[in-house]
């Protein structure tokens, strides 16, 4: 029964049908001579890549316990930081993937582990956190796949910036612009009501900066409604690099297909025995 199950889940993790791996290799963890470290990790990608985070983290922490010495504990802590990154435990996350930096600083993921601490201050608003672990992402990992992703976070924060900037702007603008188009009425109540030239001088001026501070007000519009459209752009690319982040199922990849290659070997050497 047990060998049954083993090799349909092999066969489901092959095929990357995560759903069913998960199913298989959890009937197959209950009998304790299949319990082994090779087991319980061809579960847990299952379990990531089918999102289901809760099940994953449990079975990262329930690894460290059973297997300190086993040679996936890089992958595992690292896994176990991402999986607390896509359920929004960002505070753990950075917690969790700096431990592993500290540890392997060796490790291939490294460069990956950095851009998630970077994605998790992000998220958390710590822009200027952030931008640091990216930038050091670009200059001291060039060849890493996330490269481009964090130039894309780089800008996406150059933005923000701007748009914080002239929004305090545009508050500032206005709010000196009521306080001249208040005393422009006064000056015009008092040139109404005295005719006096030193008044009607003042109202004169007063215009003159109501309309400079109308053209302003004017300028900084257009520049925020620019960078809104640039906003809507980046957005969507955005997304798929979100979604890039979440699911992740070429990072592995090589890790994956040596992984396949023994539940295949596996899978033949049990038909065998049957």
């Amino acid at each position: 029964m047990a060998d049954a199950s083993f090799i349909q889940g092999c066969q489901a993790y092959s095929r990357g049908e995560w759903t069913s791996a998960v199913f298989m290799f959890r009937k197959v963890a209950t009998y304790p001579e299949y319990e082994n470290p090779d087991l319980y990790y061809m579960l847990i990608t299952s379990e990531l890549y089918a999102n289901d985070y809760e099940n994953a983290l449990m079975n990262c922490d329930l690894f460290l316990k059973k297997y300190p010495s086993s040679l996936y504990i890089p992958r595992i802590c690292y896994t176990k930081g991402k999986i607390l990154y896509s359920l929004g435990q960002y505070e753990k996350s950075i917690v969790v993937l700096s431990d592993f930096c500290h540890q392997y600083p060796d490790d291939d993921l490294y460069s990956s582990s950095l851009f998630l601490i970077a994605e998790s201050l992000y998220a958390e608003f710590d822009y200027e956190k952030a931008e640091a672990i990216y930038q050091r992402i670009i200059d001291e990992f060039p060849s890493s796949n996330k490269v481009s992703a964090a130039q894309f976070r780089i800008e996406s924060i150059v933005q923000h910036s701007r748009e914080e900037k002239l929004l305090y702007l545009l508050k500032q603008t206005g709010e000196e612009y009521l306080a001249a188009k208040e005393e422009y009425e006064k000056q015009l109540k008092l040139y109404n009501s005295d005719a006096i030239n030193s008044t009607k001088d003042k109202l004169i001026d007063s215009q003159k900066r109501n309309k400079s501070l109308e053209e302003q007000i004017k300028d900084l519009e257009m520049q925020i409604n620019q960078l809104k459209q640039e906003k809507s752009l980046q957005e969507s690319e955005n997304q798929k690099i979100e979604d890039g982040i979440k699911s992740e199922r070429n990072q592995n990849t090589e890790e994956i297909k040596i992984l396949r290659e023994k539940a295949l070997l596996i899978q033949e050497l049990l038909n065998e025995k049957q």
